[in-house]
């Protein structure tokens, strides 16, 4: 299987779309329980892709999976802390690493950027998730019971975290992915 990362543009809306919508109607994967539409996932794409890297992952040439950045609160001191989110699509290849490469990359650019800590919040019963984060050196930072309802269930999340910098007195402002990108 060849596979291949690339930072997405507005043409993989659709595909962004069809895979959150499939974990949004049919698992407790995550707490969304509407699917925007693609045009909004077209500006979410391109609004991340200023700050923050958003990558797609191709088996094959077949986009399975995307994985992006975002700020983990909307307070200017958290600034050095990114949320990170990570999803392979239904029919993707299982068990192939798809999932640790995609990861991998995204926490790759994330140090260059200089980010300091990356967070997983996960569903305490996505325990394939758990162990991906568990297998990617992350530890527990906390654990919320019952903190959304969906499908007729009271869901508890388990965030994960994972220091990527150095910590010092005075962090250097994170570089911005559009900066990266274009080699600047």
């Amino acid at each position: 299987m060849n596979v291949s990362i690339r930072t997405a543009t507005g043409e993989d809306a659709a595909f962004v779309h069809d895979v959150y919508g499939y974990y949004v109607e049919n698992t407790n994967v995550t707490f969304s329980t509407e699917n925007p539409d693609v045009e909004s996932y077209r500006q979410k794409i391109l609004h991340t892709l200023e700050t923050y890297p958003f990558y797609i992952c191709e088996a094959d040439g077949k986009p399975c999976g995307f994985a992006y950045g975002s700020q983990i609160r909307p307070h200017e001191a958290y600034r050095w802390g990114v949320e990170a989110t990570v999803y392979l699509a239904p029919d993707a290849p299982k068990r192939t690493g798809l999932g640790s490469t995609l990861y991998t990359r995204l926490i790759d650019t994330l140090t260059q950027q200089g980010f300091m800590t990356v967070y997983g919040v996960i569903t305490e019963q996505n325990e394939p998730s758990l162990a991906l984060h568990r297998a990617m050196g992350f530890t527990m930072a906390g654990q919320f019971d019952r903190m959304g309802y969906k499908n007729g269930q009271w869901l508890g999340v388990i965030w994960m975290r994972k220091e990527i910098g150095h910590f010092s007195d005075t962090p250097s402002e994170p570089v911005l992915f559009r900066l990266l990108d274009a080699g600047e």
